[in-house]
């Protein structure tokens, strides 16, 4: 029997009839449109992450012995990883992805902020002491957030880190969340557009967290030349509008070249009280 199909389902036609009925909910508008949105995002996360490894090769030292420039490939994977599950439907697994991409980008940086000036071998070592939870989270250095901002980034990350771990050992919302879907007489690989709706929002949410943490792990006046010197002039680049990538953009407005961009003129900046609290 495929295993994609349940020979008991409510559909009343033959296996035939209800692939095809299921496969209908694939060429739909809103379906199309969410599978585009999540391949679109994607790209430009890695497209980010190309950016960012490009540029820290100014620095070959700092390049070398940082955690978070070595996890380059690591999160890269893993947003390859989430594009790939998502279209093939296997949508627990990509909540898994979404779990280890918060956990590691924390975690990294972490071991960066705390073994600073040492090798990476030393950190490395550091890491493997670190707990197995999220705690030190509210131990990060974001120097690009409002002091208030940060703290709600990281209730913010604990949070999501919580919803997607109800993914990695059976958990209740899991099994709900499964018996629903065969109450529906929906297959695996054949999830309603609403659901493509909810994984593509828990998708850039994530990605919008782990950039803002990936960012901190380079040198802020780098990641300032990136911004200023490439994203600014794509005004098309999806996590313009991520609510803590766009908050870490904002952090770079008192620079000469965004000024003029902006407004036609450098205007004075203080440097007392930045960055600004946005949210």
């Amino acid at each position: 029997m495929n295993p994609d199909i349940d020979a008991k389902n409510q559909y009343g036609g033959t296996e035939t009839e209800y692939l095809e009925s299921l496969k209908q909910l694939q060429v739909t508008p809103e379906y199309r449109a969410q599978m585009k949105y999540i391949r679109r995002f994607s790209t430009d996360a890695l497209l980010l992450l190309r950016l960012c490894y490009f540029y820290s090769s100014r620095t070959q030292s700092f390049a070398k012995n940082s955690l978070v420039v070595n996890s380059t490939d690591d999160l890269a994977q893993s947003i390859s990883a989430g594009w790939l599950l998502a279209e093939d439907g296997l949508v627990n697994p990509v909540k898994r992805e979404l779990r280890y991409v918060i956990e590691s980008c924390i975690k990294y940086l972490y071991a960066d902020q705390q073994a600073v000036g040492k090798p990476i071998e030393d950190r490395v070592a550091f890491l493997h002491n670190i707990d197995s939870s999220i705690d030190v989270r509210s131990n990060l250095r974001l120097g690009a957030l409002h002091v208030n901002d940060a703290k709600q980034f990281v209730d913010e990350l604990y949070d999501t880190y919580r919803e997607c771990c109800a993914y990695v050992h059976v958990s209740p919302s899991q099994v709900k969340e499964r018996l629903k879907q065969a109450e529906d007489d929906l297959a695996l690989k054949y999830e309603k557009p609403q659901d493509l709706r909810k994984l593509a929002k828990l998708m850039f949410r994530v990605y919008d967290m782990a950039l803002t943490i990936y960012f901190h792990g380079y040198d802020l006046s780098m990641i300032g030349d990136v911004f200023i010197g490439v994203l600014d002039e794509k005004p098309e680049w999806s996590f313009h509008k991520g609510k803590y990538v766009s908050i870490t953009s904002a952090y770079y407005d008192y620079k000469h070249e965004r000024n003029i961009r902006k407004y036609g003129e450098s205007r004075p900046w203080n440097p007392e009280g930045w960055p600004p609290k946005k949210l």
